[in-house]
């Protein structure tokens, strides 16, 4: 093939686009009655359209690279960057999701005024607002933007300016206009298109390359065994670190375990607790188990059909590249429209819930408090406005997906803990996560500082092999932290503690709270225990059998199988019970 596009793939993309404006135009109205409506969707979500929404803004445009980039320079094992957040997300699942969904709030920062009190929550929540949607909102949306130029650099042939101005238009016109409900329907077409794309691709390579036996063969002919290995292998010290890090401490530690921004934002805008436990649940099985190994065969493939690729597009331009290469005129376009779905699917999503948090979190608490509904929809459409300028400035400093990932990670380390416990013991106050989080973003700025002065070891740190040992020394700095502060500093009031526990009902240690409350402490539940480790046991042990599937491999199909099969089990007792207590 030639490398462009041809008018047929053009007609499909085309009638996506004409798709997406449609749910815009129809939506327009009833977006605009109440920010509940605009930010939340009015509260109606099922669990299957959320938890689909959720995937589909975890496949941006930059993911199926990001994972190329990982299998060709480290191969399987170094997807546990992000491979480890199924822990996380499970016990979301049974513990968090309804609690979540019990608080009744529009955001998760919304959060911070029903727990905390006084100046401290001000200060905590108009600071989480900033820096959430000004700052780590715009490093994913520059990310995702910089995915995309590769994209299109690789299969229009346009100026990537071109390509992405009317992307990003489109993006914003049904965004702006029909808030989270517009998001959430075109998220579900844009799961549909991705999963359809990327699975043509998938079974386009190994078509070329003769089977999943004959590509792990022709690998190991090449040297290229390790890619294949789930674990690191004996000598990679640096590999086996980073592994250790990522599931025994990354998970609980870096980001909020306990369900954060758009996660929590269809969580809170389901319909009830049922809906929301079973919108996480989806989302965890398709995000690890469905979806991953259609990237990863296409990734291997490339090793073999691609094996050096150029410097301006990088490993990470390998994905694109083998779009171009394999799919035929027709199945091209629908690898694009799946491709730019996937962009506009994480681009509608950032831009709606970092607005959401300017307008609920910042705006309404801050500055005007007394405002119709119809005016904090408008502020609501101009905030969407400027978190798009962001992303797009922030797209203009990013150089490389994976090292995004691995900055903002370190940005959030350590924070995770207290995230949690937050809902689980009493003490916790808002002095607990400020000093969590100005620990983390103190101590990883310190190491780039000197990592960028070239001083010896923080200069290795800030380098993706170093990165668990950044990830470490900022998550044992946080700890002290926030331990020490919560302990020198006064708990919340007891007439806040009382009401936060009548609505929401947390279970752990809160017997002081519950006393006062004059209502039994809530222990935490075996069935939620049950469910998370089951949860875990099905989706990496869905994830290795689906490999061992796909590329013939037995060993990995029975190793996967006996895993997933009491995961099955498990998942399927604590569910019955779980949803039963929320009927």
């Amino acid at each position: 093939m030639d490398g462009k596009m041809a008018l047929w793939d053009y007609a499909i993309v085309g009638l996506y686009f004409a798709f997406a404006l449609g749910v815009g135009g129809a939506l327009a109205r009833r977006a605009a009655q109440s920010i509940a409506q605009y930010f939340a969707a009015g509260r109606e979500l099922p669990w299957w359209l959320a938890g689909t929404s959720m995937v589909a803004t975890t496949f941006a445009s930059d993911t199926p690279l990001a994972v190329t980039g990982f299998i060709r320079k480290q191969g399987i094992v170094g997807n546990w960057f992000w491979w480890n957040a199924a822990i996380a997300n499970m016990l979301s699942t049974f513990l968090f999701a309804p609690l979540w969904r019990r608080s009744g709030a529009l955001t998760d920062l919304e959060f911070i005024a029903m727990r905390y009190s006084g100046t401290p929550a001000n200060i905590l929540r108009g600071f989480r607002v900033l820096y959430t949607s000004l700052i780590a909102n715009s490093i994913v949306m520059g990310w995702v933007i910089h995915a995309m130029v590769k994209i299109v650099r690789t299969t229009f042939g346009w100026e990537p300016i071109t390509a992405l101005a009317i992307l990003i238009s489109v993006a914003f016109a049904y965004t702006i206009t029909a808030g989270l409900w517009g998001v959430v329907l075109t998220d579900f077409l844009q799961f549909a298109l991705a999963m359809t794309g990327a699975i043509w691709l998938a079974f386009a390579s190994l078509e070329v390359i003769g089977g999943g036996a004959n590509l792990v063969s022709q690998l190991k002919d090449a040297g290229l065994a390790k890619r294949l290995l789930f674990l690191p292998s004996c000598e990679e010290r640096h590999l086996w670190i980073a592994f250790l890090t990522y599931i025994l401490v990354q998970w609980w530690a870096v980001g909020r375990p306990d369900g954060e921004g758009y996660i929590a934002q269809r969580m809170l805008a389901t319909k009830d607790e049922r809906n929301a436990v079973l919108s996480v649940l989806w989302f965890s099985f398709a995000h690890y188990v469905l979806r991953p190994w259609w990237w990863i065969v296409v990734a291997l493939a490339s090793l073999l059909l691609m094996p050096n690729m150029p410097k301006e597009v990088g490993d990470e331009g390998a994905y694109p590249a083998m779009m171009i290469k394999l799919l035929p005129t027709g199945a091209l376009g629908i690898m694009v429209a799946a491709m730019l779905a996937a962009f506009m699917s994480t681009m509608d999503t950032h831009m709606n819930w970092a607005a959401s948090y300017l307008v609920n979190d910042f705006y309404k608490p801050f500055i005007k408090s007394d405002a119709d509904e119809k005016h904090y929809v408008l502020i609501g459409r101009l905030a969407t406005a400027f978190i798009l300028a962001l992303g797009v400035g922030a797209s203009l400093a990013t150089q490389q997906i994976s090292t995004a990932w691995m900055l903002l990670a370190g940005l959030n380390a350590g924070i995770g803990l207290v995230s949690m416990l937050r809902w689980l013991w009493w003490r916790i106050n808002a002095w607990s996560e400020i000093s969590a989080m100005a620990t983390a973003l103190i101590v990883n700025s310190i190491i780039y500082i000197l990592g960028w002065c070239k001083l010896a070891p923080f200069d290795f740190f800030i380098t993706d092999l170093g990165f668990p040992y950044r990830l470490i020394i900022i998550i044992v700095c946080v700890q002290v932290a926030w331990v020490a502060v919560t302990l020198l500093t006064k708990p919340e009031p007891m007439e806040k503690l009382v009401s936060f526990y009548r609505k929401v009902r947390p279970p752990g240690w809160w017997r002081t709270v519950s006393e006062a409350a004059s209502l039994p402490p809530r222990p935490i539940e075996w069935y939620w225990v049950l469910g998370w480790v089951g949860g875990v046991m099905l989706i990496y042990g869905g994830l290795i059998a689906l490999g061992g599937l796909l590329l013939s491999q037995l060993k990995w199909l029975l190793i996967g199988a006996v895993p997933t099969a009491i995961g099955c089990v498990a998942v399927a007792r604590a569910l019955r019970r779980c949803l039963s207590s929320h009927e």
